[in-house]
């Protein structure tokens, strides 16, 4: 890329004219070390040109310059120094979160959150402002619902064995996993259910491993038996299935759509708050279909989307780490509306959003720990521009 075009993009950018995609080339040259020069060179302009900025002042321009402090090498000198800001950015390590936080500052509606090293997520612990009853992040619960209608209470410290017929039920903790020990009379199935605020992982009887999202449920039998291996879900589960060449593993999905498998591993989010049932798969092979549709075959990387039209649309090139971050205790956020983050907000901490005015228009890009206080994850948030108001499991978007 020519600096000419870098120029261009970033003009763009400032003037809020820039498309995703464009926004997402931007943002990968940003971190490649042969564009340092060139980056230097065009964020020293956009510091200096008054045109830009929508924190014009030099007050602001001030806490702009502490937040970079942990981004730098050296200290950043008390007063506002513009061009020795720029210097000691061409000779930091950590130079391109700096860059960010400077378009940031100069940028009036694209806001980021720049991907950093774990420790610089976390909330300072100095900080003696906290919302009052902070609520603790989501852990491993569920509801087992039995064949006969009966449930029965999982939680992360438990572990116990329950029984079913021929069938044993082990609960370890987090994990509930179906072993036989002969035939079983009759078909039964059992339910899973998550809360908001709660994750499980199960093992069914064939082996097959399934993460459940918080707000998620999957229904299966006790045995799988005939042709086919069926089960239902709603909201978010990740698969891991196990071969087998002569039973098809299908998924039905909120009563629109099938994944039809043999082995493979793949994610389907189709929380009834989102605007499509997205298939992603990681490995492996499946077919995706909704109504008299025959169906879209899965390559690793791709996602199929479905929208409320009924309208199914194939998506290449899918970062598969942030679709399925949610598994390894992330959230991880790529061009994220404020909505888009606050509904993974209120799944996790179980609590309800509201905007009573307009919605802040920002853009999120990075990841935060899952293990957080709502607290923490919100004054992360508020570094980007965006206020809450927070009463007990209740959280008012401010408006700007």
């Amino acid at each position: 890329m020519t600096q000419a075009e870098l120029k261009k993009l970033i003009d763009k950018y400032l003037t809020e004219d820039l498309s995703a995609e464009e926004f997402q080339f931007l943002w990968s040259t940003l971190q490649q070390p042969e564009y340092k020069d060139t980056w230097m060179e065009m964020i020293h302009g956009v510091w200096e040109n008054p045109a830009y900025h929508s924190l014009a002042d030099d007050t602001a321009k001030q806490r702009v310059l502490e937040q970079l402090r942990p981004a730098l090498t050296e200290n950043t000198p008390a007063s506002l120094g513009r061009k020795p800001l720029i210097r000691r950015l061409a000779a930091s390590n950590t130079w391109w979160a700096a860059a960010v936080a400077i378009l940031i500052c100069c940028a009036g509606a694209w806001y980021l959150l720049s991907p950093q090293p774990e420790s610089q997520l976390a909330v300072n612990q100095t900080d003696t402002i906290n919302y009052k009853n902070d609520v603790a992040p989501g852990t491993n619960k569920a509801v087992l619902t039995l064949g006969d209608g009966s449930t029965v209470t999982l939680d992360s410290t438990a572990n116990q064995l329950i029984r079913q017929g021929n069938t044993a039920i082990q609960q370890q903790k987090g994990l509930l996993q179906y072993k036989s020990s002969g035939a079983n009379v009759g078909i039964s199935y059992n339910i899973l259910t998550t809360p908001r605020g709660g994750k499980f992982r199960i093992v069914l009887p064939d082996g097959t491993g399934v993460w459940l999202n918080a707000a998620s449920s999957i229904r299966y039998p006790v045995a799988f038996t005939g042709k086919e291996r069926r089960v239902e879900i709603t909201g978010e589960a990740y698969f891991e299935v196990a071969q087998h060449a002569a039973m098809p593993f299908i998924v039905s999905v909120n009563n629109k759509t099938e994944i039809e498998v043999l082995g493979t591993h793949f994610n389907i989010n189709a929380y009834q708050d989102e605007a499509a049932i997205n298939t992603t798969l990681l490995q492996g092979k499946v077919r995706v279909s909704a109504g008299a549709s025959p169906g879209t075959v899965l390559q690793p990387g791709q996602q199929a989307s479905l929208n409320t039209a009924g309208t199914m649309k194939v998506l290449n090139d899918i970062d598969t780490t942030q679709i399925i971050a949610w598994k390894e205790g992330w959230f991880q956020f790529h061009m994220a509306s404020l909505p888009d983050v606050m509904r993974q907000v209120s799944r996790w901490y179980d609590v309800d959003v509201s905007y009573p005015a307009n919605i802040p228009d920002r853009a999120f890009e990075g990841r935060i720990q899952q293990d957080l206080t709502l607290t923490q994850m919100l004054k992360i948030l508020e570094r980007y521009q965006v206020q809450f108001h927070v009463e007990g499991q209740k959280i008012t978007v401010l408006p700007e």
